[in-house]
């Protein structure tokens, strides 16, 4: 039995969409970029303005160029443009839309509100795009004066920001400080609407300013409950790809965290053999592992890890094999010595069975009292049997001599 395949389709919204069959059959080729270009190629941009720049690009297809989900995130067709002089490295992207002709002959374009923090060179270095039978194109278009961007920015916006305290201990609370300034001039930005991001709302979905800054251009926001997730402050602008902020000029990066950790043992006082159970917990929960060691000599030795639950608790089981005294705890590494946590050594006593007041060692070690001593069971038995019956004897004796003294 032979079963046709049909092609599949991010349809725009992420729905999957199955391609007809025959349209699949009948289109094996790729949408044909037959231009790119650039509107304007240069512009001058002061401060927090923002100047538009439209890139179009002429797309050609037998079954149609389609608005569809790529599976790498954001919508196809989609161009990247590349920062490759006068500034540090930079990709930025935008979304295309048909705005003229057909999905078979047809410009797809994007309006960017280009910020003076683009200054320096520009050009397009990635164009994406898919038909309504999947064929994908993805190509860097040639380098022509029609599809580079020189950009000329001054009076330029720029941030900084830090935490408070560095180190984060535990999951205390978290402060996030700094200032939004000119470069030439060192002047704050006073009575900015800004963004304060946290862990995927930097680099996901729509944002809205949820902050300003001050007079002097200084801000400050306190998490109740601090992590080390990604955290980011900035000032935004229009976003040319649905569902991720854009930004004029943006600060991120992650706090330094020194977690809390705790630990304790199921029992302290042991025969060997026996399993005892260390549980703990760690503060902050952000996506850390946590090992069991055991002291050796001066050394501390890796006996496990383990991934925390998402409570933020781990179990580790062992089963000690030699008498003693052992010493272990739990630690998340760390390369910045001070940022590992470690918890409180937890002393186990580890004794053979047998041993006096120990689980095993007799019908009174296994609930604290003393061992029976002395002879065995059997001959003590036997003893206390014929001592029974010499006395029943001596009874029977006493009571005959009364019966014949009264006759």
């Amino acid at each position: 039995m032979r079963i046709a395949v049909s092609a599949f389709v991010f349809a725009a919204g992420g729905t999957l969409v199955a391609a007809p069959a025959a349209v699949a059959a009948a289109d094996t080729a790729p949408p044909v970029l037959a231009g790119i270009t650039v509107s304007p190629d240069a512009v001058s941009v002061a401060g927090l303005d923002l100047v538009p720049v439209t890139v179009t690009a002429y797309l050609t297809d037998e079954t149609g160029v389609e608005k569809a989900s790529d599976m790498g995130g954001g919508n196809m067709p989609f161009v990247a443009l590349k920062r490759v002089a006068g500034g540090t490295a930079s990709t930025q992207y935008a979304e295309l839309s048909l705005t003229s002709g057909t999905p078979q002959d047809g410009r797809w374009t994007a309006t960017i509100q280009v910020p003076s923090t683009w200054n320096g060179q520009w050009e397009i270095s990635k164009l994406v795009a898919v038909d309504a039978a999947f064929n994908r194109l993805d190509i860097d278009p040639p380098e022509t004066p029609d599809n580079t961007l020189d950009v000329t920015g001054t009076h330029l916006p720029a941030v900084t920001m830090r935490f408070v305290p560095d180190p984060l201990v535990g999951d205390g609370p978290l402060t996030v400080e700094g200032r939004f300034y000119y470069e030439d001039t060192g002047e704050g930005i006073p009575n900015q609407p800004i963004f304060f991001g946290h862990d995927n709302l930097c680099v996901e979905y729509s944002a809205e300013p949820n902050g300003t800054t001050n007079a002097d251009g200084t801000f400050s926001k306190v998490y109740p409950k601090g992590d080390g997730y990604l955290q980011c402050v900035g000032i935004l602008r229009p976003s040319n790809v649905d569902f991720t902020p854009a930004f004029i000029v943006v600060a991120s990066r992650h706090p330094r965290v020194k977690p809390v950790v705790t630990a304790t043992a199921s029992r302290t006082t042991v025969v060997t053999g026996t399993k005892v159970t260390f549980t703990g917990t760690v503060k902050p929960t952000s996506g850390v592992n946590v090992e069991l060691q055991q002291l050796h000599g001066s050394t501390w030795r890796k006996v496990g890890s383990t991934f925390l639950d998402d409570r933020g608790g781990f179990t580790f089981d062992v089963t000690p094999k030699a008498v003693g005294t052992h010493r272990y705890r739990a630690i998340v590494p760390n390369d910045e010595p001070e940022l590992v946590g470690v918890s409180e050594t937890v002393v186990l006593r580890v004794t053979a069975p047998g041993a006096g007041g120990q689980p095993g060692a007799g019908a009174g070690g296994s609930d604290g009292g003393l061992p029976i001593t002395g002879p065995a069971v059997g001959p003590m038995v036997g003893g206390a049997a014929a001592l029974l019956l010499a006395g029943a004897g001596l009874m029977l004796i006493g009571r005959r001599r009364r019966v014949l003294a009264r006759g």
